[in-house]
């Protein structure tokens, strides 16, 4: 049983290990993929239009 165990526990280990070789060296393969993401969110317009105008705090007036 515990031959089981240990067998099992050394498979998941190898199985991650594995995983984080095999994303490590897909991302060598598109080295700006996270910059061209953010340069996208640079340029794109804020979700509130011109038209709106500012904020302004709600006064109550005796």
């Amino acid at each position: 049983m515990t031959i089981l165990i240990r067998f099992v526990l050394i498979s998941i280990i190898i199985y991650l290990l594995m995983r984080s070789f095999v994303r490590f060296f897909q991302g060598q393969d598109e080295p700006d993929h996270r910059n061209r993401s953010d340069n996208n969110d640079s340029q794109k317009q804020s979700g509130v239009s011109k038209e709106i105008g500012e904020y302004v705090d709600y006064e109550e007036v005796d």
